[in-house]
């Protein structure tokens, strides 16, 4: 557990929030509802990916046409007053270091219609109780909140999601119960979020909230997400690693910016091999696939710009695939 990281492993994660601090143009709140526990974070900003240039050009419309496309889905997307297109704002999923899967949360920040939900949700419940639960919990203020329990299809046993909305612009959901509740918890809180793990909130009050997609975790939370099941080479990369923290954002282009805090110098300096040595494979596996099916273009547009460098313990993965390299590589006039 955390308690247990060696006196010194505080240092090289600062440095890392140091060194994230320098790019973003808008430093990161803690999410007032991610777990105490967190020690890894993935943040999706979904408004900032429908809303750029690139997406709207060339996927927008598709995606559209990809939900219309789920009849039940879109159903009951119309039923609930909900349209993620326009209604979903940012997706953030936050978990420990525990490899058990009920341990963690998704957060999503948006606009819900609660009245539509609760109603369509005593509904569901009234006439499919062996699909949904509805459990009520104390909010601390004489009334209660609502966590739905769905049960959804497992391998060989249905698995529980739970889910509830603390205010009209947030969804919880978790396949633990008790984080939900413990999430619940923090609505209505002005006070900022202290997370046990003083120097992981550092990293994460460093990314930045703008990038389309960002990730920030501790190394002792990526080798036990590793298991034993994970080829030799990596784990033995992930062990070498204190911290990791960087994302990639779409505007009319692409990029990506990624910072990895090494335990040691040397460390640093083989993950920096191994990370050259992974993309030459990936280069040479892209130009075989692109030659057969050019859809594997763009992609290997932008391996081609990744650029791996290394200062002391510190290693970082940069790469841009600028407006003009897309528009050619998705067979598109960039005149037009």
């Amino acid at each position: 557990m955390l308690s247990h990281r060696r006196p010194g492993a505080r240092v090289p994660v600062l440095v890392l929030a140091a060194a994230l601090a320098g790019a973003p143009a808008r430093a990161g709140e803690v999410d007032r509802y991610l777990p105490d526990d967190t020690e890894i974070v993935v943040s999706v900003n979904v408004r900032q990916v429908l809303d750029s240039p690139l997406v709207k050009k060339h996927a927008l419309e598709k995606l559209r046409e990809l939900v219309k496309g789920l009849d039940q889905v879109d159903d009951i997307l119309k039923d609930l007053g909900f349209d993620p297109f326009t209604d979903l704002n940012r997706v953030i999923a936050a978990q420990p270091d525990s490899p058990e899967r009920d341990r963690g949360l998704l957060i999503a920040h948006g606009r819900f219609d609660l009245a539509k939900i609760k109603v369509r949700g005593e509904e569901a419940a009234r006439n499919n109780g062996d699909v949904l639960k509805i459990h009520k919990v104390p909010d601390g203020k004489g009334g209660q909140f609502l966590v739905y329990e769905v049960a959804l299809p497992g391998n060989n046993e249905e698995v529980p999601l739970f889910v509830a909305f603390p205010e009209k612009t947030t969804v919880l959901a978790s396949l633990g119960k008790d984080y939900v509740v413990d999430a619940l918890k923090k609505a209505g809180r002005k006070a900022a979020p202290a997370l046990k793990s003083k120097e992981f909130q550092a990293l994460l009050e460093k990314t930045d909230v703008q990038q389309s997609i960002s990730a920030a975790a501790l190394g002792s939370a990526l080798s036990k997400g590793a298991g034993r099941d994970a080829p030799k080479q990596t784990r033995e990369a992930v062990e070498k690693i204190d911290a990791v923290g960087g994302g990639l954002t779409i505007g009319e282009g692409i990029k990506v910016e990624l910072v990895v805090s090494a335990k040691t110098a040397e460390d640093a300096r083989q993950l920096k091999t191994n990370a050259d040595a992974g993309l030459n494979q990936a280069l040479a596996l892209l130009g075989v696939v692109a030659n057969v099916d050019k859809n594997f273009s763009p992609v290997l547009d932008i391996v081609k710009t990744l650029k791996v460098t290394a200062k002391g313990k510190l290693v970082t993965l940069k790469g841009e695939v600028s407006a003009d390299v897309l528009e050619e590589a998705l067979g598109k006039d960039k005149d037009k």
